[in-house]
Formats: structure tokens, C-alpha cells, sequence
């Protein structure tokens, strides 16, 4: 399900695979699949409430809302970048939605939100491919600069939504028994899988990741496609902010605060390198089901919320050691090393 371009680093097709790689493959498949199950029969043994239908609505929509974020970030995260900026761009964008609805229409607040957080994407994809500032420095600039946008935006006050019903149903209202936050996100993974694996685009933002300077020999406009990228991961992250105010019904400039290593964790759990050259938006969206799980089941046994920090960062360990082994392995493949 991974999108990944051929490269020199891949293990050659007419060998068998060791043991060891087809481990790999599986685990990035199904590895967070199982590990989603078996963190529900546990629960389920400990703490039957867990499987209650509300909390299990609840878990979907605050994993729709990560995946969304995750899912723009698994396409930057393919062309070998980061954007720490996401969570920032979430606050304001929620903040700004907030506002939009006491002024004008449901549609039109959607369509502006959306169209600013595209724009603060763009701005970061300039400065990056114009400017030549590595990804994480200008994104961990923009973080910053997010973050007092929003506070300055709410004067570090609440912004309450009440009375707006419509809005609401963003987060309430289902399709076919499915939260409608769950809707949200299988559009967008459809939209982005279409994007990556069926077009032009993903092929070159693929080639980029795994050989950006073979990229450039071939003539992609690399500065261009960057732009886009890091456009759709801003625009991404306003929708995960216009979901987030739908579902708390208040909003303000703290908002969104470690969703950048949320985001990070769900696209590396859900078996894409860092590496770069490929993304797996499927797994992605389990990785933040598997997150949004664990939240809730630390919530239900009455973990200290510090936990779940714990929790992610084990998490975020666990898969970057998989993948800098399974690398290693593939390299060791190449070479002739491992049989």
C-alpha cells in the first residue's frame, strides 16, 4: 500500500526476500493493524466500558482529526521534509473559523480557513525553495510565529461557538453509521492517494524524497512541487483545525500544542520513512486510530495525563528504530549481506 519509486537502495525483484526484510514488509502492512487489536482485547478483558460505543465514536473522531494532520504530513515527509509549523496552524486556523462564523456563512468561514492555511503552507514552501532555509529551521520558525499569531488573534481569551448547529454536525452528525470526522478523513486519504500513487505530482514529489539531486539532473522543478507540498500540508492542517473547533465548541491559542509529534509519529507508525521516497497514507490513518486508542485507554484507567506523552514518544522510538533497521537491512540486501 506504500507508494515508493524504484531506487538502487531497493532489493532487487527476481531474489527471495530474507526472512528478516518480509518481516519488515509485514509489520509496516499490518504491524499497526495488530497492534490496534490487541490493545482492544486487552482493554476489553480490563476495562469492558472501553468498547462502549460512545468511547469508541469518540476514539474515531479524535483519530480522524490526527489523521488528517498526519496525512499532509506523510506527503511532505515523502519528499524528505517535515513541517513542525502543523500544530501552530491548527490553533490559528481554528481561532479564525471561530471568528468567520459570527461574521458570514458556514461555507464561506470552511472555504477561508482552508484557503489560509494554504496560503501559510505556500509561505513555508517559499521560503524553503526561494530561500534555501531547511525545512525544519523555517517550519520550527513558523511554529513560533503561529503560536503568537493565534494568541494575538484571541487577545489569549476563549472564543465560544454556541448556536451554530450546522457547524457542530462536523462533528456529530454521521454518514451510513460513520462520524462524519471519519468521512472527512477517508476523503482526504482518497484525495492525497490519488495525488501520490495515480499522478505526475506524487511520482515526482517521490523522486524528490528518495534522490532529490537525481531529481534535479532530470529537470522536475523541484522549488515548484516543494510549494505545493508543503501548500496541501498547511491546507490539511486547517481542516484538522476547523474539525477540532467543531468538536470542543471553543477555541483559543493554545490550541494544537504537540500535534507537530502526533503528526510526525502517526506517518513514521504508519510504515513511511523518514527517509523519504514513499508514503503509506492507509497506515498512516491507523497509526492515529492506534494513538487516539492509547489516549483513551490511559484516560479510562486513570493514567496521569503526562502519560500519554510517554505513551507517544515510546511509540515514535519503537517505529523510527524499525525503519532505520529495516534500512539497514535492505542496504545489507543490496550488498549481497544478508540471506
Amino acid at each position: 500500500m506504500e507508494t515508493q519509486i524504484a531506487s538502487p537502495a531497493a532489493p532487487p525483484r527476481d531474489k527471495p526476500l530474507p526472512f528478516i526484510l518480509r518481516f519488515f514488509q509485514v509489520f509496516e502492512s499490518l504491524g499497526v493493524l495488530v497492534m490496534l487489536l490487541v490493545l482492544f482485547g486487552v482493554m476489553a478483558a480490563i476495562k469492558p466500558v472501553y468498547l462502549n460505543v460512545n468511547n469508541l465514536n469518540n476514539i474515531v473522531i479524535t483519530g480522524s482529526i490526527i489523521a488528517v494532520t498526519g496525512l499532509g504530513m506523510t506527503i511532505a515527509v515523502a519528499m524528505g521534509d517535515l513541517d513542525l509549523s502543523v500544530g501552530s496552524n491548527q490553533a490559528l486556523t481554528a481561532c479564525i473559523a471561530a471568528d468567520l462564523l459570527t461574521r458570514t456563512s458556514m461555507p464561506l468561514t470552511i472555504g477561508a480557513t482552508l484557503l489560509i492555511g494554504l496560503m501559510i503552507g505556500v509561505v513555508n514552501g517559499m521560503i524553503i525553495s526561494r530561500l534555501k532555509v531547511p525545512a525544519f529551521v523555517a517550519t520550527l520558525g513558523m511554529m513560533s510565529v503561529l503560536r503568537g499569531a493565534a494568541l494575538l488573534y484571541t487577545d489569549g481569551q476563549s472564543i465560544l461557538i454556541m448556536g451554530y448547529d450546522d457547524f457542530a454536525a462536523l462533528n456529530t452528525s454521521k454518514v451510513l453509521g460513520l462520524p462524519m470526522p471519519f468521512i472527512i478523513a477517508l476523503v482526504t486519504l482518497l484525495v492525497f492517494y490519488v495525488l501520490l500513487r495515480h499522478t505526475p505530482f506524487g511520482r515526482h514529489v517521490c523522486a524528490i524524497g528518495g534522490n532529490e539531486n537525481a531529481a534535479r539532473a532530470t529537470g522536475l522543478r523541484i522549488g515548484l512541487t516543494r510549494v505545493i507540498v508543503f501548500g496541501l500540508v498547511g491546507m490539511a492542517a486547517a481542516l484538522s483545525g476547523i474539525m477540532l473547533s467543531a468538536q470542543l465548541l471553543f477555541v483559543d491559542g493554545t490550541l494544537g500544542k504537540g500535534l507537530e509529534l502526533q503528526a510526525i509519529a502517526v506517518t513514521v507508525l504508519g510504515g513511511t520513512s523518514l527517509a523519504g521516497g514513499g508514503g503509506n497514507l492507509p497506515g498512516t490513518l491507523l497509526g492515529a486510530l492506534l494513538i487516539a486508542a492509547i489516549n483513551s485507554a490511559l484516560n479510562i484507567l486513570k493514567v496521569p495525563p503526562f502519560y500519554q506523552y510517554l505513551a507517544l514518544g515510546l511509540l515514535l522510538i519503537l517505529a523510527l528504530t524499525l525503519d532505520t533497521a529495516r534500512r539497514a537491512v535492505i542496504k545489507r540486501v543490496v550488498s549481497g549481506g544478508v540471506r
